[in-house]
This record gives C-alpha cells, structure tokens and sequence, in this order.
C-alpha cells in the first residue's frame, strides 16, 4: 500500500496524486512552480520528481 504524500506550503498541505510530478501538482494548486525550491528530507529536488515522501514548498525570494 502506497503512502499519502503531501505538498507542505505555508502551514497548508495538498495531496499528490499517485504518479503526479511536484510541477504538476503545484499547477493543479494554481501557483507557479518556477517560484519555488522544492525540499524533500532535507534536500532539494528537481520539480519534474515523481515524491515518494512530503515535499516542502520554499518560496523563491527576488529584488533588485
């Protein structure tokens, strides 16, 4: 049996569905996956992974 994996934003979660990759799952949240540094156990992933654990959504900060 498959564990339930979740996207951790800002003290909210969304479930991934079976096979979704974080982009996809970011999309369907409607926010925009180039805007964030994806963190599964401590270490950053690549968006198009396919999460076997909770993902942690780290905000993309930018200024100039």
């Amino acid at each position: 049996m498959r564990c339930m994996v979740s996207l951790l934003i800002q003290g909210k979660t969304e479930q991934v569905l079976d096979g979704e990759t974080i982009e996809a799952a970011v999309r369907r949240m409607g926010l925009h996956p180039d805007s964030y540094i994806y963190v599964v156990a401590g270490r950053p992933v690549p968006m198009d992974t396919v999460p076997q654990e909770d993902v942690k959504l780290l905000k993309v900060a930018s200024g100039g």
